[in-house]
């Protein structure tokens, strides 16, 4: 069970938003999760589905030139698959992948943890293929957001507490139930699943190589659990070794788990409500599979604060001159507000020297998700 994961557990230090990690660079010393099979057997099956195309990669020049970097690359994952996240890329190729194993038959029951997205995605492609859908998500998620599952015709169980509770509730009913879990993070003796949906979400990275022109020089990742994450970091260390961009982390304040982990060379346990408008990153416990990855290749980790992750979603909306107008949702802007943060505020200048940002630098942002809580 999820609480198994926990070697260590202290609160967030507010005052120190950041963390270097200076061997990186070494590929020799980065832990393959994700091989180069698992990102050609997604690319492959993706090659095929049915209603699959490349999100758009845009480009946001004015911001750039007012940022002072060379150029600002946002992969805008708000209208993937019809759906308002990115989410749908790991749970579509984990379902295939259960059907080919013989996991899953017509009518199966799956079910999962979430804070929205993952919930919605799991709920569309199980409609789709024929199966049954149990969604837990915390009681005080958004009703946009439960109404936006119960659309897709899961059953939603609300659940007293946060989305490491929620993660809790479903593996332990799955397990009593015999039903299938499918979840995005994983813990010890539940890593095949997770395992497929990072492979899934390799082909953002997959779409964006051939959509660039040439590579960033950094690039911005949401951690929440760190399934996204550790997908980034294979595919790029994968695809380009010593060549890679620099890539670092960005979450919540209140729920940096993958910061904490960092700072303290193990995972760790941020306990408490976890409260934060980015509530698709609202994690408490990084993924047990996902971590030697981000481990051995985040450059940086990065938090921000809710008002800053605000200001981003109001500036993708409202852009600078000529550039393309971006709805993002709040877990979708935490990128922007987290280099906003690296190149204005003065704590973060050995970040901004860490990660050799200047004139000459290209930045690739990810928009994880649309607007998905109309009233924030």
């Amino acid at each position: 069970m999820p609480q198994y994961i926990v070697q260590s557990a202290f609160a967030p230090q507010r005052n120190d938003r950041y963390v270097l990690n200076r061997v990186a660079r070494h590929v020799r010393r980065y832990t393959r999760v994700l091989n180069p099979e698992d990102h050609a057997a997604a690319i492959e099956f993706f090659r095929t589905y049915p209603g699959y195309f490349p999100t758009p990669l845009r480009s946001l020049r004015s911001r750039a030139r007012k940022m002072g970097i060379r150029e600002l690359l946002v992969k805008d994952e708000s209208n993937r698959f019809g759906l308002s996240s990115f989410k749908v890329l790991g749970v579509s190729y984990a379902i295939h992948r259960l059907f080919e194993s013989g996991d899953l038959r017509p009518n199966s029951i799956v079910a999962c943890a979430t804070d929205g997205n993952h919930g919605r995605a799991l709920a569309h492609v199980a409609r789709r293929n024929q199966l049954k859908s149990r969604i837990y998500i915390h009681r005080g998620t958004c009703s946009a957001r439960v109404k936006a599952i119960e659309s897709e015709g899961a059953q939603v169980i609300l659940v007293e507490g946060n989305y490491d509770d929620c993660v809790t509730f479903a593996a332990h009913d799955a397990m009593k139930h015999g039903w299938i879990l499918v979840s995005d993070t994983a813990w010890p003796g539940y890593d095949i699943v997770p395992r497929y949906i990072m492979a899934g979400y390799t082909m953002l990275i997959s779409e964006a190589a051939n959509q660039w022109g040439e590579p960033p020089d950094l690039v911005i990742v949401q951690a929440g659990v760190g399934g996204l994450a550790c997908a980034v970091v294979s595919a790029l260390v994968e695809g380009f070794q010593f060549k890679r961009p620099l890539i670092a982390s960005c979450e919540p304040e209140s729920a940096a788990c993958v910061l904490e982990s960092m700072r303290a060379g193990t995972p760790v346990v941020i306990r408490g409500s976890l409260q934060t408008i980015m509530a698709g990153l609202s994690c408490g416990t990084v993924s047990s599979i996902a971590w030697p990855a981000l481990h051995s290749g985040l450059d940086a980790c990065i938090a921000v604060t809710d008002d800053e992750c605000a200001e981003a979603v109001c500036s993708l909306a409202q852009p600078e001159a000529g550039d393309p107008s971006i709805l993002a949702g709040e877990s979708g802007a935490c990128g922007l507000a987290a280099l906003n943060a690296i190149l204005r505020r003065d704590e973060f200048r050995p970040v901004r020297d860490g990660l050799r940002l200047g004139p000459e630098t290209r930045v690739l942002l990810i928009n994880t998700e649309g607007t998905s809580d109309p009233e924030v």
